[in-house]
């Protein structure tokens, strides 16, 4: 049995927790090392047990931890190509000589599970999410930090039993806010982060093909709440026929601690 637990999730930062069998592993390291080492002896573990940092992104809220926790961990740090291409010093004087280059479509094994890794459509260098598959044939995958859901990232949830995707902002929040126009037209776009609306008309697709459990993550502090994100999400899942016995909807903290 594998478990998924987003320790941090938000534009203050973002870090998710996987664990199959003895191998753990981290999804970003978007915030401090004590408050990554914090939040992982609140659930039981430490640090020491990570095997891995998988990252989606080179933007701060997701990599801003990875410096010093190279420090601390001799274990590999999974960036993509062109995320890699962002930083102006080599990568193994920022992290200790632990990147790793792996790209959309490259696959990287651990003991016990493979992960798949595709790219999510946003407004960086490179950005990507990750599909798992264990050992006793369950899947999960990973997609935040995309404007929209793409074929590709389709075909890499559609079949997992937890999904952690997007549910960033309300639209009408967002558009009748205090942002200016430009960041407004940013978070908007194909290229932005996805909105309530946008992931809830998907959502009963992932159940239809077999989820169980979804986690709604990445949410705007300003332009949504997690009681909005739920209900928005929870009604297309009525809608569509599916009760909670079908599915757990849940809403990912900011932060766990």
């Amino acid at each position: 049995m594998f478990k998924a637990i987003p320790l941090f999730s938000g534009s203050s930062g973002n870090c998710v927790f996987v664990k199959y069998k003895d191998e753990e592993i981290l999804i970003d390291a978007g915030v401090s090392f004590k408050k990554i080492c914090t939040a992982l002896d609140s659930i039981g573990t430490n640090i020491q047990n990570i095997k891995a940092v998988l990252t989606t992104h080179e933007h701060c809220d997701h990599v801003q931890g990875l410096p010093v926790l190279s420090r601390h961990r001799d274990i590999p740090i999974y960036i993509n190509r062109n995320s890699a291409s962002y930083y102006e010093i080599p990568l193994d004087e920022l992290f200790e000589g632990h990147a790793r280059i792996k790209d959309s479509g490259d696959a990287i094994t651990f003991d016990g599970f493979e992960v798949n890794v595709f790219a999510t459509p946003h407004d960086s260098m490179g950005s990507c999410g990750y599909h798992f598959t264990f050992s006793d044939g369950t899947r999960f995958a990973l997609a935040t930090d995309m404007g929209k859901i793409t074929p590709e990232i389709s075909s890499y949830l559609l079949g997992c039993k937890t999904v952690i995707i997007e549910s960033n902002h309300d639209t009408k929040m967002l558009k009748n806010g205090p942002y200016p126009y430009i960041l407004k037209k940013r978070i908007l776009s194909d290229h932005g982060h996805l909105s309530n609306e946008d992931c809830a008309e998907f959502i009963p697709k992932l159940v239809d093909m077999g989820a169980d459990k979804i986690i709604l993550a990445h949410l705007s502090k300003e332009n949504n709440t997690p009681e909005l994100a739920y209900k928005t999400n929870a009604a297309s899942l009525a809608e569509a026929g599916f009760t909670p016995s079908d599915v757990k909807l849940t809403v990912a903290m900011r932060s766990i601690i």
